[in-house]
């Protein structure tokens, strides 16, 4: 007693004690006092004790036995289990008349009772025979009630149990008990008035629950419609009980294929005396939830509504009533959606055979989905509201964005379906109205919107339909002052800029029409809701008519766009758009004067502003200001962004042109002394100028080919210099990478790539990656640095490989290191490199098998291999532990059997003193044994050395095979991956352990 005084003085505290610091003492003091045995007693005293009357007492009781049932019942003796299953049930009979709330808790309690029984004892029987004795009286329906509600719930939710598909079995096995016993309670709530009138919705409740346990299959399928549970249901749609039955009809709908024809029948009535007096009075929870029931219905047996009958006519027309229905949101109009869409998508798949059907049937409902696009283009529009808001940055609501990306699979059946043409005219038929009528903005924007959905559909068929509509608005936008553009105008101006690129080959077919389209797109680009629509459709514009843009006055109007882009300070990738369409035309102009003299000036701006940057007297006085200096990178950041998309659409453009005849050449020489400038400065400790001037310098590399080869020697001194000066900017190494995939195969250049990779390899950052943890802090850097090594591998001539061993030495280990990176692009990165050294090792080792001159590359191979071997193959080992093992897989295998085929032609050669067949023995067998205990178990170690050996040595042999097949052929980096039976048993053997290690403890070890 003295421990149940101090419990309700604690949650007194808790719950009514003004000052905080008691409230939290007393928390303190009730989760400790929930932990101790006591609290299994005290907790049943007060949930049974006829004394006790207070809820917040009772609740909490209720609460602890249910968490240390959760909890602890496992710890519980049989007899203790049966007496705490006596007690919960004389509360839940006790408290069925009081607070829900309690009831709930207690019922829960006992849910999680039977869920940490033992099936074996029958624990559901126990409680079945027990309740009996509950349902004499109507309270103790009511508790029954409320525990086979939750039961089915509990059971489902699989954090509470391990063996949950045996609990669900034993409890649908009851099904029949519990259905008579909701057939009855049902019947009595009709037969007797004086019955509470909520037992309706607690029936409906536990009925919803046990359907979705899957009760209905328990019994045959056939009798599952003339059940008169469903009568039930079904009048239970009637009153306060709507949304419970809909609940219930649409889960039975779901799951049982013979009541969608049963309740098809049915819809005429719900029609009749629910949804048109719901239409009428606008009742949003009545139409929402018929909208839902009859989708469902529907969605389940779109054969039946292709039948055409009268009741599958009454469907769709009630259906095509919820579409329309106005509401405050898009959820209703939303909800029918699936259905429309499932019906048209099959419409359109009676094919074959049933090809006459589909056109009877799409005659048939042709004024159906006609009528739908009407109420589909009505419900996509927005509410007058934000139709006439003019505030900055306005963009379309959430719900109705959701709603129209729902929207775009059905309208393009529906556009098939009714063919393209006569969609167009449906969304615009007549023509835009007069200038002396005018239609609702929104309304407009709606249109436009089911317009670009449907370009693809339209743009396929071929059939170009009258664009002067588009164009009487392009038209009236393009001479609207900018001052009008704001609110609602630009959502609309961004539809129809959507609508211009979408069929910008069509559009711009006619030369009057490049002006117009020019002054509208220049317009709408600086307004940030619509700037990208407007610069995509700009660029799809230029690439499709190159001829119309030509034209002097609109060559004029896209420089204009050009010289403003500094001042409208757009997204990059909207600049970049912008930048791509001007030189898309650009590249296209004839007299090569003029196309140097526009290309400088469209390029003045961003030369200007790094000449400005780089220039010493203005450096110390613009660092003074760190607002001025900021805004001056930001603006370095952008010409040399505008710059590198020049050079890669010129590039693109002028393929066909030799570079010493085009604007590249010269753009390369008036930009590498400028940019050579900006690299020795301290500017380039800005991540973004470091990062844009790299793009810049890469694109130049490959726009201008042989022609920059004079330039390697100061670029890769600038490069690795500043990757020296700032090791977190791995866009040095990028770009180094970019060079030398280029031109490291030129011999006479490979010493100089040679000393580039030493001084990256030197850096502190890169020395300092000697764990898996480090490598995922710096996986950019990982992935750059082995992308070149890589590029080296493949390019550089073996004879000056061979001489930096050392080099190739520290590479090799730290990608075997970085090959357990948790990063997924590092460790592959890594594991290339890796792959790509041991295929080009090979190849050399096959071609010079009998030379062992001191430096070749193939002794270097080996004594790389030799010293590095044994903890690549540890490395390879924890990388197929952990959930992303299965990823690396194939090049984990592949390096196994390259590391195979390598020690197998060591065996027969001179160098067995350094690297031979029981060298890979070896270290596979620490690597399996150095593992923790807790990843292997008993006696698999063995397995693993014993059949990983085996299938080593026959793939190492079968890689060797078909390596030399490759070379006869001339084909030496054809590679043998995984070729052979011994490889592909190599592979197997490799996926097996990865894919039973998925879930292994403590991986971060590493």
């Amino acid at each position: 007693m003295e421990l149940q005084r101090k419990v309700a003085e604690a949650i007194h505290v808790l719950n009514h004690d003004p000052q905080s610091s008691n409230r939290v003492a007393a928390n303190q003091w009730l989760v400790h006092f929930q932990q101790t045995p006591e609290a299994w007693d005290v907790s049943t005293s007060l949930l049974t004790s006829p004394i006790v009357s207070l809820f917040d007492l009772q609740f909490f009781a209720a609460q602890i036995l249910r968490r240390k049932i959760q909890n602890e019942a496992s710890n519980l003796q049989s007899s203790a289990k049966d007496a705490l299953l006596n007690a919960l049930l004389i509360a839940a009979k006790r408290y069925s008349s009081g607070v829900p709330q309690l009831l709930t808790q207690i019922c829960l309690a006992l849910s999680a009772l039977l869920l940490h029984a033992d099936l074996y004892s029958k624990p559901f029987d126990k409680l079945m025979f027990a309740l009996q004795n509950l349902q004499a009286h109507d309270d103790g329906n009511v508790a029954l009630l409320e525990l086979l509600t939750v039961l089915p719930e509990e059971i489902s939710d699989t954090r509470h149990v391990s063996h949950q598909s045996n609990l669900r079995q034993e409890l649908l096995s009851h099904t029949s008990m519990v259905l008579d016993f909701l057939l009855q309670q049902s019947e009595k709530q009709f037969a007797s008035p004086l019955y509470p009138l909520d037992n309706n919705r607690k029936i409906l409740r536990c009925l919803l629950s046990w359907v979705r346990a899957g009760c209905f299959s328990e019994i045959p399928q056939g009798a599952v419609p003339s059940h008169p549970l469903l009568n039930y249901v079904f009048n239970a749609l009637q009153g306060t009980t709507f949304d419970l039955a809909i609940e219930v009809l649409v889960e039975l709908v779901t799951r049982h294929e013979d009541l969608p024809q049963v309740l098809l029948y049915k819809v005429q009535l719900l029609r009749d005396t629910l949804l048109k007096p719901a239409l009428v009075n606008a009742d949003f929870k009545v139409v929402s939830g018929l909208a839902c029931l009859m989708s469902e219905i529907g969605q389940a047996a779109p054969c039946l509504i292709v039948e055409a009958s009268s009741e599958a006519l009454i469907l769709t027309d009630a259906l095509l009533s919820c579409a329309s229905f106005p509401s405050e949101d898009w959820e209703i109009a939303d909800s029918t959606v699936q259905f429309w869409s499932t019906f048209a998508t099959y419409i359109l798949s009676l094919g074959g055979n049933k090809k006459k059907d589909r056109n009877h049937v799409k005659d048939i409902f042709l004024p159906v989905f006609s009528a739908l696009v009407d109420a589909l283009v009505l419900r996509a529009q927005v509410d007058e509201f934000t139709s006439s808001d003019e505030s900055p940055g306005l963009d379309l609501p959430d719900g109705l964005l959701h709603f129209r990306n729902n929207l775009l699979e059905l309208l393009v059946d529906i556009c098939q379906l009714l063919h393209p043409t006569t969609f167009v005219s449906k969304l615009f038929f007549g023509g835009l109205p007069s200038s002396n009528i005018s239609m609702p903005l929104r309304e407009i924007e709606a249109k436009l919107f089911a317009l670009n959905a449907v370009s693809e559909i339209i743009l396929q068929e071929g059939e170009a339909f009258d664009f002067s509509l588009i164009m009487q608005l392009v038209s009236a936008f393009s001479v609207r002052p900018s001052s009008e553009l704001k609110g609602f105008i630009c959502v609309v101006y961004r539809s129809l800029a959507d609508v211009v690129g979408s069929f910008s080959r069509w559009i711009s077919v006619f030369p009057s029409n490049g002006r117009p389209l020019l002054l509208f797109l220049a317009g709408g680009i600086s307004e940030p809701i619509c700037s990208h629509a407007c610069a995509s459709a700009l660029r799809k514009i230029c690439e499709d008519a190159p001829a119309v843009i030509q034209e002097t006055s609109n060559l004029d109007i896209l420089m204009r766009i050009g010289e403003c882009l500094d001042q409208w300070n757009l997204a990059l990738e909207d600049e970049e758009e912008v930048t791509s369409a001007i030189t898309v035309i650009l590249g296209s102009v004839a007299n090569k004067e003029l196309q140097n003299k526009l290309l400088t000036q469209l390029l003045s701006s961003s030369y200007g502003v790094l000449s400005k940057l780089v220039d010493d007297d203005i450096e110390s006085s613009s660092r003074q200001s760190p607002a001025t200096y900021a805004r001056m990178l930001s603006s370095v950041t952008r010409g040399l962004y505008r710059i590198g998309t020049v050079f890669t659409h010129l590039a693109t453009s002028l393929s066909s042109i030799p570079v010493s005849d085009g604007p590249i050449l010269s753009m390369l020489t008036a930009f590498w002394p400028i940019l050579e400038k900006l690299f020795r400065s301290d500017h380039m400790e800005s991540g973004s100028v470091a990062a844009a001037a790299c793009r810049a310098l890469s694109v130049a590399v490959q726009s201008s080919g042989e022609h920059f080869m004079l330039l390697l020697p100061s670029v890769l001194e600038c490069l690795s210099r500043n990757f020296l000066s700032f090791q977190s900017q791995e866009c040095y190494i990028r770009t180094a990478c970019v060079i030398a995939d280029e031109f490291c195969e030129k011999e006479v250049y490979g010493s100089l790539f040679i000393t580039t990779f030493e001084r990256f390899t030197q850096a502190s950052s890169l020395m300092g990656i000697n764990s898996s943890y480090i490598c995922d802090q710096e996986p950019d850097l990982v992935e750059a640095y082995v992308n070149f090594a890589s590029a080296l591998i493949r390019g550089c001539h073996k004879e000056l490989l061979g001489t930096c061993g050392t080099l190739l030495e520290i590479s090799f280990q730290k990608a075997a290191i970085c090959c357990t990176a948790m990063h997924r692009g590092a460790a592959l990165a890594a594991m290339s490199y890796l792959s790509g050294f041991l295929e080009v090792s090979l190849s050399s080792m096959i071609e010079t098998v009998n030379c062992k001159s001191e430096g070749s590359f193939s002794v270097v191979t080996v004594q790389v291999v030799s010293h590095c071997g044994e903890g690549l193959l540890s490395n390879l080992v924890y990388a197929l532990l952990g959930v992303a093992a299965m990823s690396r897989v194939h090049k984990c295998s592949t390096i196994l059997q390259q590391l195979a085929a390598i020690c197998s032609l060591c065996e027969r050669t001179s160098w067995k003193g350094m690297l031979c067949w029981k060298s890979l023995q070896g270290w596979l067998n620490s690597a399996v044994w150095a593992l923790p205990s807790e990843y292997l178990k008993q006696g698999e170690a063995e397995n693993i050395v014993r059949e990983w050996s085996e299938a080593l040595g026959g793939a190492g042999i079968d890689y060797l095979e078909n390596k030399g097949c490759n070379l006869g052929s001339n084909n030496s980096l054809g590679g043998g991956h995984m070729q052979g039976k011994h490889g592909r048993a190599l592979k197997r053997l490799v996926r097996d352990f990865a894919d039973s290690h998925r879930n292994d403890p403590n991986l971060n070890i590493i």
